[in-house]
């Protein structure tokens, strides 16, 4: 018995399977409950419509063929009526109604396993590529290659958030319109919303609209109404960024199984990233310094090490220059080691800057960098780095307004021949460093054989210091001071020595300096305080009325105890405050003038006298005479060795601080005299004191004595 199309529809209609049947035409002629809502639509909107028309268009032609044909079809794209994308598998057969040939659609929902396979495709390859990946950029590509073999993903980006800062950072972006957006802090964009909300979000224009009125959303970018957002959280629930896809025109609407399949991929993409970033830290924690982002020493080390091999194969040559800023320290005592952090950045990105992209450069340590130079073809492209970096690169560095005076000192060595190794080279150009120090600073020299000798002394001197303060190794001689007016012995400047058990009596610039740079100076200081007004205490019981010249150095009147270690002195010693004179040098209380006046107004508080050293070598501006608590200038011994000449630029300038000492209410005492020549011309201009070997060289105790006693006879 032959069945009529009602028969048939009969049949069908309830199955758990999609059923349509086409006319000659391949016009839908029945599509039972199953279909319609596979759908979702009814049977009137499906009647007498063209089969293939279901499909997207680049299905059309394998429909029609497999319709012919007969042939099945398996996991091809559908959409619902509500832009919905399922899988299906179709297979076609031929029936025979009411004497008449039809087709018989039978469909089969693939979906839910076509989606579970794309899954578990797509969380395979990209733990493929998560292994294959050497870096976050590739891993990236792979990431958006993947995606784009399961959906639409022209337009693809990857946004990271910083929730510390709130910063958000683009490291993959690929866009039709837009371009690479730089960080940024969070605003109010669709990017934010995903973020914040840690949901995920697929965009068209009535969600967008609602978006905008509920949550004050900004447009940013190119506008886009088919949009899908998914965060990329880690296991423990935080959000780390999110990636999105984007259609700028209607020829592919993003879907709920888009949707899952991003989801379904981002906790592992989010685990990756996550992953990659935390292998970049560890490596750039062994690698690279924190504070500068330079290369640290360990990879320096590996570089150079590959320079020499590549040098010696090429037979080239290479440099290193050892950078060592000079009075770094001042830097951090005076103005905090948040100034001198962003001082050492600075400095880093300014060294970079005046280097080729061949070239390394690294911090190593403290105030410390190295510059490797391969392949030099002349030396006086080294000299030119050299000169660079001291006066051009230290130049006009201004932090918080305030502009700092930087100077180094650069020691350079060469391969081949001052090193074969790293640590040969990097020992010798530090060898260099220490003679640019030696010399004054501020300036570079090339490596010497002979230089190395002097670095093991200098060695030999820091290393005998910590124990000669323990074992008092020091001495203390005194310089007396002349009175121009009486004739008479009124004071005395102390000064140190060293009497080293292995290496004799070593004179103050052979160790100061050492001991300014170890913080030696210290403890070194204080026990030179202490010791000088205990003589000063015993000789004015013994009816000597001196007063007391002691050398303070930057270090000792930067610390914050000098005023309490004064006083402790006074309590001690039992010493008369007015018979301590300290001396300071200009450069000493120039550089912080507010500090540099509270502790001279507290000093003089405590009847402590103030002397201005070396006057006339440093800052030009006189200022700061008339502001500070000072008692006495002295005159620099620079200006008192040419007197011969009372009609010389040096006897004018030694006249002018004499008369501008006095007119201030000032003493001055003149340094360095070693004529009666220069006695002449002082007395001549009414200089106060005078202090030189044409009186006496600095004498020990018993030697002091004696010339006071014969000089008052």
């Amino acid at each position: 018995m032959k069945l009529n199309l009602q028969d048939y529809k009969n049949i069908v209609e309830s199955l758990n399977e999609g059923i349509i049947i086409l006319n000659k035409d391949n016009r839908i002629l029945y599509a039972n409950k199953y279909t319609q809502n596979l759908l979702s639509t009814n049977l009137k909107n499906l009647i007498n419509i063209e089969f293939k028309s279901l499909f997207p268009k680049k299905s059309s032609k394998e429909v029609n063929n497999s319709i012919n044909s007969k042939k099945s079809i398996n996991d091809i794209e559908i959409y619902d009526k509500k832009n919905q994308k399922h899988f299906i598998n179709i297979s076609i057969e031929k029936v025979d109604i009411s004497d008449d040939f039809y087709r018989l659609i039978i469909i089969d929902d693939i979906t839910k396993i076509h989606t579970e396979e794309i899954k578990k495709s797509c969380i395979y390859k990209i733990s493929e590529a998560i292994h294959d990946s050497d870096d976050l950029d590739t891993l990236y590509k792979e990431i958006h290659f993947i995606l784009s073999t399961v959906t639409d993903v022209k337009n693809f980006y990857i946004a990271l958030v910083d929730w510390e800062t709130e910063l958000i950072t683009f490291p993959y972006f690929v866009d039709q319109y837009d371009k690479i957006p730089s960080p940024y802090k969070m605003k109010k964009g669709l990017t934010e919303y995903v973020l914040n909300s840690g949901q995920s979000l697929l965009l068209n224009k009535d969600i967008y609209k609602k978006l905008i009125k509920t949550h004050n959303i900004e447009p940013i970018g190119q506008s886009c109404f088919n949009w899908l957002g998914v965060p990329l959280k880690l296991a423990n629930g935080k959000t780390i960024g999110m990636i999105c896809v984007q259609n700028y025109t209607d020829d592919y609407i993003f879907n709920e199984e888009d949707k899952k399949i991003l989801q379904y991929s981002s906790d592992q993409i989010a685990m990756a990233i996550k992953r990659k970033i935390d292998d970049i830290k560890i490596h750039k924690q062994a690698h690279y310094d924190d504070l500068t982002g330079l290369t640290n020493k360990a990879l320096f080390h590996d570089r150079l090490d590959q320079a020499i091999h590549n040098a010696e194969r090429k037979d080239e040559v290479l440099a290193i220059l050892f950078i060592d800023l000079d009075n770094f320290k001042y830097v951090n005592d005076s103005m905090g080691h948040s100034t001198g952090d962003k001082l050492l950045k600075i400095i880093g990105n300014k060294l970079i800057e005046s280097t080729r992209k061949s070239d390394t450069v690294s911090r190593w340590g403290g105030d410390e960098f190295c510059i490797l130079l391969p392949n030099i073809k002349r030396l006086s492209g080294v000299y030119k780095l050299c000169d660079r970096i001291l006066n051009t690169h230290l130049n006009n560095i201004i932090i918080e307004g305030q502009e700092l005076h930087i100077t180094a000192s650069i020691g350079v060595s060469l391969f081949p021949q001052d090193g074969k190794n790293p640590d040969m080279l990097i020992k010798n150009a530090d060898a260099a460093m220490y003679k640019s120090k030696e010399l004054g600073k501020n300036q570079f020299h090339l490596y010497k054989p002979d230089m190395n000798e002097e670095v093991m002394e200098r060695l030999n001197v820091e290393t005998n210091l910590f124990r000669a303060i323990k074992n008092e190794e020091f001495q203390i001689v005194y310089q007396p001071q002349l009175s121009l007016k009486t004739n008479k012995i009124v004071g005395f400047e102390a000064l140190v020595r060293w009497n080293q058990p292995d290496m004799g009596v070593l004179a103050p610039y052979k160790f100061i300096p050492i001991a300014e740079e170890t913080n030696l100076i210290i403890p070194l200081g204080e026990w030179i305080i202490k010791k000088v007004c205990e003589q000063a205490k015993l000789w004015h019981d013994k009816g000597y009325n001196l007063k007391a010249g002691i050398n303070i150095s930057a270090k000792q009147f930067n610390q914050d105890k000098l005023v309490e270690i004064i006083q402790n002195t006074i309590n001690d010693t039992s010493i008369k405050p007015s018979l301590i004179e300290l001396e300071l040098t200009e450069s000493i209380i120039m550089k912080n003038v507010n500090r540099t006046l509270k502790i001279c107004t507290e000093l003089k508080k405590m009847g402590v006298s103030i002397s201005v050293d070396d006057f006339g070598t440093g800052y030009s501006s006189l200022s700061y005479l008339k502001d500070f608590p000072i008692d006495k200038l002295k005159i620099d011994q620079s200006f008192i060795s040419n007197l011969a000449d009372h009609d010389g630029d040096d006897a004018k300038i030694a006249n002018l601080v004499i008369d501008l000492g006095h007119k201030l209410g000032l003493e001055v005492v003149a340094e360095g005299v070693e004529t009666q020549n220069q006695i002449d011309f002082l007395r001549k201009y009414a200089c106060d004191e005078i202090q030189g070997f044409i009186l006496s060289k600095p004498l020990e105790i018993n030697e002091f004595e004696n010339l006071i006693n014969t000089h008052s006879n």
